[in-house]
């Protein structure tokens, strides 16, 4: 999950240029520590680390009170959405991910042309790369680690985060429940602002997982490829549902709900536009608005910090300025950063609230006069994370799937598969190229490790010297290539002959 700032700015790690700062000293240290204990850690069975995860996690979920109070502190969510979004998975998320390393990094033994690589064997496995920077936003401050941390440590490796400076004391206790459990400094935190992200690149990390802004996350990217390591950069999302005139109508509007006002909208998943078929518009707003207005601050908490109090205010603002007409809410209020839900109508791509990520409980109606509308304003977006097709004609929905240029798509349902370790979260286009979740995400992580063994007892037929004994022999494989042949004795008799003697010539 993405926090973001005007204009697509990432609001954690932005304070000044992401440039090299004072916490170098720290960075290093840090990833000293962590490779100095990934040594041991790496030779560990990975039955054995799953079992030390999974210790960590029961006792987040044991201490899930805890997180819970944490991330109203420093966040203000309200105390059931803390609950499900920061406290719940944990235990899950590690099983999840489990079954996910242990099937796809089991050790695969590879098929030898016999023909060609006569008595040869070949296996490949998959290996730690050393230490994971793991650079993470504030909008899901323990959640949001889940789908790095415990994939890098499951596949051998060690962990330096740097977490949001919004949100560092839930950072903080989840690592501290993890280090209970794991080798000392294998894991290990470094709090800063963005100059601290960079820091942590250039003390040797040998991959990176970013969560953030666009901006911030190319450059990210270029400094990981100057230093030749690997980097999931995911970068944000202007997530649409394509509300068609079939839908069920009641459920459509309870679940845009959630998923547009679920932590208060700062969430790269959620839902900020809908473009809704003009025939079921009027009635759609007409029952949105009548179930935004009823809800409480304790469905739906603050904002969680004054730069995204300003992008959110902001965004009404220009919508109204350029003709949205303003349905609930777009009033601030006069406590701390509650911004009410706000439900636009006639909105269109001159306003930002359509174009740029808004991260925060508005709702941004496009009206279209059909399906074909609405896909091609989905794919002009500038990202392309996730959409979602409301109807009741599961065929059509699913022919419309097949033409959204987005990662993720949903049909009468929004978001949840962020939560499966199984299913990839990915996108296109400003989103970025990262993966996160499934065995997909696993490169970030591991290497690839191929072993050769031969147990020929001579010199292969095809070693030097160069010679018309050797000519013959390559015109004799050509002709099995072309017959499919890849077994000495599926070779006609006479050609077997003539393998032997040639083959004689060197043995």
């Amino acid at each position: 999950m993405h926090a973001h700032g005007p204009n697509g700015d990432a609001v954690h790690g932005e304070h000044g240029d992401f440039t090299l700062g004072p916490s170098k000293d720290d960075a290093g240290r840090a990833v000293l520590d962590a490779r100095s204990a990934q040594q041991y850690w790496k030779i560990t069975s990975l039955s054995s680390r799953i079992e030390a995860i999974e210790r960590a996690a029961r006792q987040m979920l044991v201490r899930r009170n805890e997180i819970t109070q944490l991330a109203h502190d420093e966040m203000g969510k309200v105390a059931a959405e803390a609950l499900f979004n920061e406290a719940l998975g944990s235990l899950d998320q590690v099983k999840g991910w489990a079954r996910v390393v242990e099937d796809a990094t089991r050790r695969r033994q590879v098929t030898l042309n016999q023909l060609s690589f006569p008595k040869k064997r070949a296996h490949i496995d998959f290996v730690p790369r050393g230490v994971v920077g793991v650079i993470a936003p504030w909008n899901f401050p323990v959640a949001g680690l889940y789908r790095a941390v415990f994939p890098a440590l499951m596949t051998g490796n060690g962990v330096v985060l740097k977490p949001s400076e919004y949100t560092p004391r839930c950072a903080a206790w989840f690592i501290e429940r993890l280090a209970d459990q794991l080798p000392e400094g294998l894991v290990r935190i470094v709090e800063g602002d963005g100059r601290v992200g960079a820091a942590i690149i250039h003390a040797g990390i040998d991959a990176c997982v970013f969560t953030g802004s666009p901006r911030t996350g190319r450059k990210v990217a270029l400094q990981c490829a100057e230093r030749g390591i690997p980097a999931s950069v995911e970068m944000g999302g202007k997530d649409a549902a394509i509300v068609l005139g079939d839908c069920d109508l009641p459920r459509t509007v309870a679940a845009i709900t959630h998923w547009a006002l679920s932590n208060a909208g700062q969430a790269c998943g959620a839902i900020e536009v809908a473009y809704v078929d003009d025939h079921v518009a009027d009635a759609f707003l007409t029952k949105m608005a009548r179930a935004w207005v009823e809800l409480t601050d304790e469905s739906v908490g603050p904002l969680a910090n004054q730069r995204q109090f300003d992008v959110v205010a902001a965004h009404v603002d220009d919508a109204v300025a350029k003709g949205a007409r303003l349905v609930c809410g777009g009033r601030r209020l006069a406590r701390g950063l509650w911004y009410p839900p706000t439900l636009l109508d006639r909105c269109d791509e001159r306003m930002a609230v359509v174009t740029d990520e808004t991260f925060g409980p508005v709702l941004a109606v496009v009206r279209v006069a059909g399906a074909a509308e609405a896909v091609s304003a989905v794919n002009r977006s500038r990202y392309g994370l996730g959409a979602s097709i409301w109807t009741r004609d599961q065929a059509r929905a699913e022919r419309l799937a097949e033409r959204l240029d987005v990662g993720i798509v949903n049909i009468n349902n929004h978001a949840f598969s962020g939560a499966i370790p199984s299913l990839p979260w990915s996108g296109t286009r400003e989103t970025g190229f990262g993966t996160a979740n499934s065995s997909y995400a696993l490169p970030t992580f591991v290497r690839t490790r191929v072993t050769t063994s031969d147990a020929s007892g001579g010199p292969d037929v095809y070693w030097m010297p160069y010679d018309k004994a050797l000519q013959s022999l390559g015109e004799i494989l050509a002709q099995a290539q072309l017959a499919k042949i890849s077994r000495v004795w599926e070779l006609p008799l006479l050609i077997r002959r003539r393998v032997k003697a040639i083959r004689a010539l060197f043995w």
